[in-house]
């Protein structure tokens, strides 16, 4: 009986601890005081969606991947699209899809594919995030205190 109690337990703390207002796994942990919202669409995927310009954003992309040490397998820049796949040195790939939706609002969207590495997603899209900053490219910076 005691033991049954024990579990119910530890499974409801499990259930409260899941759920939530929790980030996505693709992109958690990604700093929330940058005006870039991300989204987690299943199956090794994630999309965003960046207060930036788009040839911002695909800068910072290039040179995310260039501090991470990835390889660049595939890479096509237009001037409304661009799709990058990166791959590291264990021939782990990340697809990286970038669109301009606006003058001022960039999507892009992340494939890791079904067994890909979550953790190298969100390292990624942390380094972009820093790229971005560290350039001064966001169009506005968001702090908490600021919102309304």
């Amino acid at each position: 009986m005691k033991n049954m109690i024990v579990s119910t337990a530890l499974c409801g703390l499990l259930l409260v601890g899941l759920s939530g207002c929790t980030a996505p796994l693709i992109f958690q942990g990604v700093g929330s005081g940058a005006p870039v919202v991300f989204n987690s669409t299943g199956r090794g995927t994630g999309d965003s969606a960046w207060l930036a310009t788009y040839d911002d954003v695909v800068e910072a992309t290039m040179r995310a991947g260039e501090a991470l040490s990835l390889k660049i397998e595939k890479k096509e820049i237009g001037p409304d699209q661009s799709v990058f796949e990166f791959i590291d040195d264990k021939e782990a790939k990340m697809q990286i899809t970038i669109e301009r939706r606006t003058k001022t609002m960039t999507y892009a969207r992340v494939d890791i594919g079904w067994f890909g590495s979550r953790s190298m997603s969100r390292l990624m899209a942390r380094q972009i995030v820093y790229e971005m900053m560290e350039a001064d490219k966001f169009l506005r910076n968001w702090h908490p205190e600021e919102i309304d």
